[in-house]
């Protein structure tokens, strides 16, 4: 069952975009600076621009999944969110090999 008070902050059009609880912790902490990559359809000078303008530095460029590793506000990426050109935003998280 889904918390009503989270049904009125998850903006469920996003979901394909960002997990429910990466969307509910970025809800509560607008002002954070995180660490997220971003799946586009492609890279391109525009996007670059245009996740600048929302206010996130970008650390990478990933070629093999068109994606950026990203710093910025929480807020920001909630609202990067919402362009066409997103296909997901996910926590950027240390991998180790076993």
């Amino acid at each position: 069952m889904i918390d009503k008070q989270f049904s009125q902050v998850y903006d469920y059009s996003m979901q394909n975009k960002i997990s429910p609880e990466f969307w509910s912790w970025l809800h509560q902490h607008p002002d954070d600076a995180v660490a997220a990559i971003i799946r586009t359809k492609t890279l391109s000078p525009e996007i670059e621009l245009a996740v600048r303008d929302a206010g996130c530095n970008i650390r990478r460029r990933l070629q093999l999944l068109p994606s950026l590793a990203v710093e910025g506000p929480a807020h920001a990426l909630m609202a990067l969110a919402e362009e066409p050109w997103v296909q997901r935003i996910e926590p950027d998280q240390v991998l180790r090999a076993f």
